[in-house]
């Protein structure tokens, strides 16, 4: 009995796997997609936390910058925290609008209801802030 895989064997096999992976291949990267905006609803969340945090700490109003190159905390001109914005992973960010002030009491000045949307391709996620600290992410 000779032993051994045939060309057509070997053939049938390489196209069954590659044949599977074209199905799963869209799957997989709308996961990473959703991965990769929740991790970015997560770092706006905590630039949101580090402006509140900045302001009762140091019993002053602390600025919150929005842009989708950078986040950044400030208090007077001094800038106490800063990350990279959501356009150098390739999302884009709408609703930042005019920066965000928190008083002292960690209340946001001037502000009602914020809703900030991510959106990467075809796929967004909001993150919705409320004038009181309540963040919907």
């Amino acid at each position: 009995m000779p032993r051994g895989t045939t060309l057509l064997e070997l053939l049938l096999v390489v196209s069954c796997i590659t044949l599977l992976t074209l199905i799963a291949a869209p799957r997989v990267s709308g996961i990473l997609g959703d991965l990769a905006l929740r991790q970015e609803a997560a770092t706006l969340v905590g630039a949101l936390d580090q402006a509140r945090l900045a302001a009762i700490q140091r019993s002053d109003v602390a600025t919150l910058t929005l842009s989708g190159s950078s986040y950044r905390v400030s208090v007077d001109t001094v800038v106490i925290w800063q990350h990279a914005g959501p356009a150098t992973r390739g999302m884009m960010l709408s609703g930042a609008g005019a920066p965000i002030q928190f008083g002292a009491a960690g209340v946001a000045i001037g502000v009602a209801n914020r809703t900030f949307t991510l959106a990467r391709g075809a796929r967004s996620r909001r993150v919705v802030m409320s004038r009181l600290g309540r963040i919907t992410p």
